[in-house]
């Protein structure tokens, strides 16, 4: 069920508070703009004769025509036509004159009567218009087509003289037509179908340390991975983030609301996509196995809870697949990697770095039924290189993320469950100490976990922090323990001798006392939280009235017997809240009965409501009854063998519970 306007007003506070969360989300969108935005922001044209500076891979799968491939089909193309041929008229006119000349000429004047020159003349011209002289014709054969048109009436000796004294004459009258022959060749090559070629995305396209030529710029200008700044791209990227940021908010607002409203865990959510999409943007092409796609599954996972991370990681694998920063293949292993990341209970550091294993083995097997089903041409050590790398890519996720943890606990406040599992070791240097020198206040923080914890079950809440919060939230009062009344075994309470304005001192210190401690033994701050949350800004009813009863109640500030607060800002504040003075109240009770602590219970929830201690917490009516009746279990589970009941068949007469009366353990918690 979504929240109401009144319950996300109880997350989210006016002030600074908001301004915060907004900052962070403003951040986080244009962190993420530049992030899947950097190879259209950052990207540099390469130009040709340059020196490639890294490996550039095709960004995306689509035919290209082989310009190398089609160029040198249609240079065969045009040089395999017939040439053009035209005659030369003038090489006619030039023969004519040179045989004329010839006959004119001393030493063959007498050779030939008047009649025998003009046939020869009228033979050379018959021979030119029916017989073109091609440049590559032999002398010889020019000859024996001479013979051809000379009479046939003359003496052989003579016939094969002037055969070939006219030959000797004679020059090419056919020429190549250069601009036909090349508007001819020109136009076979037009009809040559372009060869293409498959660019697959992820295809090495320049090799680093190679010279670019303009091949590599034509086909990388069609693939991508080598344009102009791209402003349509970038505002796709814009309005597809700002969707997918409304599509996650409405998934956290209707079901994950304290993560909605919280500026850690949005910042957490923001700072992993960046840095994971940074990676990918400027590795992705080069190193994809070692994008940490997993690592964000298993730290969004640990930190968030699988559900949200499921959503995120989804969203993320989607725009590195369309932005191209990941090859396919790649991006399926990560992708299956990713889920596996997301699967099963991590309880503590063994069971993680086991889950790294896997991680990794599942990345290396993904890509390998991926080149089985692809049929992906891949030699075996090609193959066996890859797969060696997936795996390493998948443990590098796993290191990475088991190394971030700490960082990211520290920075965005929130912990891991193994930090909490640590937190609530008895051995814990702070617990040890509470145990020695306040044993009364370490066995109440006991029962406190013990209800907290059952009640942060009940509502949804995180029962780990609950816990961890209850074991920690007195830890002040080991700097003054006889001040409060569990650790005085009987002896003299020291209030008696002191005013209330002083007893009112002593008591206010163990939440002071307590949050020094806490920055000096390094408690993570959600865990520190609990120290002034747990009390919020309740009055110190015992001491409060022991002022009335001495000045009057008119005479008396109540807001000076208030802690300072702030009031429970989480559920599990409140619950740790509520489980202290129940614990308190109820302990307090001699031989109680199960309906008497019910009754007490349900009043301590009522003065704790009335007083508006719940209003920054997020805590819902129906969660204050779900976490009421957890308490009673609790309860009846550890004093079953002692409840009494108010009537029996023996003829008791009912026992009607006494009132509840302000009490120094009230005050004193």
């Amino acid at each position: 069920m979504a929240p109401t306007k009144e319950k996300a007003g109880e997350f989210l506070r006016p002030g600074a508070e908001l301004g915060y969360w907004l900052a962070v989300i403003i951040a986080g969108y244009i962190g993420l703009i530049f992030a899947l935005g950097a190879p259209h922001i950052f990207n540099q044209r390469i130009e040709v004769g340059e020196v490639a500076t890294q490996n550039i891979l095709a960004k995306q799968t689509m035919p290209m025509v082989d310009e190398l491939a089609t160029h040198r089909a249609r240079d065969v193309a045009r040089h395999a036509v017939t040439p053009v041929l035209k005659w030369d008229h003038s090489a006619d006119d030039r023969i004519i004159q040179r045989l004329n000349d010839a006959l004119a000429s001393e030493s063959l004047k007498n050779k030939y009567t008047d009649d025998q020159k003009t046939q020869v003349i009228q033979a050379a011209k018959q021979l030119l218009r029916i017989s073109p002289l091609l440049p590559e014709q032999d002398i010889k054969q020019w000859q024996l087509s001479v013979l051809e048109v000379l009479p046939t009436t003359w003496d052989a000796g003579l016939r094969a003289e002037t055969a070939q004294l006219v030959a000797s004459t004679l020059e090419p009258n056919v020429v190549l037509d250069t601009e036909a022959t090349k508007t001819k060749g020109d136009q076979a090559a037009r009809q040559v179908e372009p060869v293409m070629k498959q660019i697959r995305a992820g295809d090495l396209i320049v090799r680093r340390g190679i010279v670019v030529s303009a091949e590599h710029v034509h086909t990388l200008g069609t693939v991508g991975g080598n344009q102009e700044r791209d402003s349509a791209a970038l505002m796709s990227i814009c309005l597809s983030l700002l969707a997918a940021f409304v599509l996650t908010g409405i998934f956290l607002w209707s079901y994950e609301p304290r993560h909605m409203f919280s500026h850690s865990s949005i910042g957490l959510i923001c700072t992993i996509c960046v840095v994971t999409s940074s990676i990918a943007a400027f590795a992705g092409s080069q190193y994809p196995q070692f994008i940490p796609l997993p690592a964000a599954a298993l730290v969004m996972t640990i930190f968030l809870g699988p559900r949200i991370a499921a959503v995120i990681v989804f969203l993320l694998t989607i725009f590195l697949y369309i932005d191209g920063l990941i090859k396919v293949p790649d991006l399926i292993a990560l992708g299956f990697a990713s889920m596996f990341a997301l699967g099963g209970r991590i309880s503590d550091r063994q069971h993680l770095m086991l889950r790294g294993v896997l991680i990794g083995i599942t990345q290396a097997a993904a890509y390998f039924a991926i080149v089985l089903l692809t049929q992906s041409a891949h030699s075996l050590s090609e193959l066996v290189s890859n797969l060696t790398l997936q795996l390493l890519g998948g443990l590098s996720s796993a290191i990475v993320a088991i190394g971030s943890l700490p960082f990211l606990e520290n920075i965005f406040g929130v912990v891991t469950p193994f930090r909490l599992a640590e937190l609530t070791d008895p051995t814990q240097p702070l617990l040890r100490q509470l145990e020695e020198r306040a044993p009364g206040t370490y066995q109440h923080s006991l029962a406190v976990a013990n209800l907290a914890e059952a009640g942060a079950k009940a509502i949804g809440a995180d029962a780990n922090l609950a816990r961890t919060g209850s074991l920690y939230h007195d830890i002040g009062k080991l700097v003054r323990p006889v001040y409060f009344i569990e650790n005085q075994l009987g002896n003299k309470n020291p209030h008696d001798e002191i005013t209330p304005e002083e007893s009112r001192d002593r008591v206010l210190a163990h939440v002071t006392d307590g949050i020094t401690l806490a920055h000096k033994y390094g408690l993570p701050k959600i865990v520190q939280d609990f120290i002034p949350q747990h009390q919020g800004t309740t009055v110190m009813a015992y001491f409060y009235h022991k002022a009335c009863l001495r000045d009057g109640a008119e005479n008396v500030d109540t807001s000076f017997y208030r802690y300072p607060g702030p009031k429970p800002q989480s559920k599990e504040a409140a619950i740790v809240m509520l489980a202290d003075v129940s614990e308190a109240v109820t302990h307090s009770m001699r031989d109680p009965s199960e309906e008497e602590v019910e009754l007490a219970i349900a009043a301590v929830f009522k003065a704790r409501t009335d007083d508006g201690q719940f209003t920054e917490s997020g805590m819902t009516s129906q969660d204050l009854d779900k976490a009421r009746k957890a308490f009673g279990r609790v309860w009846r589970t550890l004093h079953h063998e002692r409840l009494k009941y108010p009537s029996t068949t023996t003829g008791r007469m009912p026992m009607p519970p006494e009132p509840v009366a302000p009490s120094p353990e009230e005050g004193c918690c």
